[in-house]
């Protein structure tokens, strides 16, 4: 049974639209893998995630898919297990921005692609194929989102930590337990859709104003702060997310949730920085934790690394 984990896009948020740096890494503790529907007696979530997967195919068919593919799914195949009882069983939140469908796309495309069905695929051996991939998965999540980056379903299928830098792709080696900080995830307690947050940033970019802020501010503290975390700089880490930390407080307040306001306050009186995760809206929060610090206790939050 293989699992597909979740994805944690740690910098890049609205930014890899429009050029920025964008990190993601995959996030085990939430996964999906395939099963068998148990016949005898078949829970509502695997008869809704098996009417899911059916109705995925049938868009498939309809809207040509595999033409605009470059290693199509073998959709007869996957008809064939979805009547055998095929279902899609997933613990990764919905509409949380940690890449739900991300998950489910990775394991159509690692148990049904053409690729995965005759070599197989290996990122050291065929690093030229990264970008067709990503291709193949922004097709395939259009089902769920009508416009993707690719990012999510890369990073589960692969299980690597993904940077995209100018448009190109790496897969950069990362050493996180030992960064000089630690990081957290807060919990809103919110769902949220990304579709209208991505709408409305898209909006906020005719304005010249925030245009201005966001390409000569946001995306060098952005870029600044991936780079940093990378090397695991500390201090020139903290001084680049500080600065994205007041940029999207002051200009992307509509993604922060009001809830959250005062913790997100609490925090930075004890230097401890948050940042959005993914879209914002709800879902989580990024918290990060500079050696010395305390984060306070909060049931709805936990450390990851």
């Amino acid at each position: 049974m293989k699992k597909y984990p979740a994805k944690l896009l740690l910098f890049g948020e609205y930014g890899l639209m429009f050029g920025a740096k964008a990190l993601a890494i995959p996030f085990p503790k939430f996964s999906g893998f395939f099963a068998s529907i148990d016949e005898s007696s078949p829970s509502d979530y695997q008869k809704n995630s098996a009417a899911e997967l059916e109705r995925f195919a049938r868009w498939f068919a309809t809207d040509d898919i595999a033409s605009k593919m470059n290693f199509p799914l073998d959709l007869e195949r996957l008809n064939a297990d979805l009547k055998n009882g095929l279902y899609f069983e997933s613990d990764v939140p919905l509409q949380y921005g940690v890449g739900s469908s991300g998950a489910l796309c990775a394991a159509l495309y690692d148990q049904y692609s053409s690729l995965s069905a005759t070599a197989g695929f290996n990122p050291e051996v065929n690093p030229d194929l990264i970008p067709k991939l990503r291709e193949d998965f922004v097709t395939l999540e259009s089902y769920f989102h009508g416009r993707s980056s690719g990012l999510d379903p890369l990073v589960a299928f692969l299980n690597r930590p993904v940077l995209v830098e100018d448009g190109k792709i790496s897969l950069p080696e990362l050493e996180l337990h030992k960064q000089p900080w630690n990081v957290y995830l807060i919990d809103t307690e919110i769902t949220s859709p990304t579709s209208p947050l991505v709408k409305l940033f898209i909006e906020k970019m005719e304005v010249n104003e925030f245009k201005d802020i966001f390409h000569q501010s946001y995306v060098p503290a952005n870029d600044g702060a991936a780079a940093a975390f990378m090397r695991n700089d500390g201090d020139l880490f903290f001084t680049h997310l500080k600065e994205l930390h007041d940029i999207q407080s002051e200009h992307l307040c509509e993604m922060i949730p009001d809830s959250c306001l005062e913790f997100i306050r609490e925090l930075k009186s004890r230097g401890i920085l948050v940042k959005l995760l993914g879209s914002g809206g709800g879902g989580f929060l990024l918290a990060f934790v500079p050696a010395g610090a305390v984060f306070p206790e909060k049931e709805k939050s936990f450390r990851i690394f």
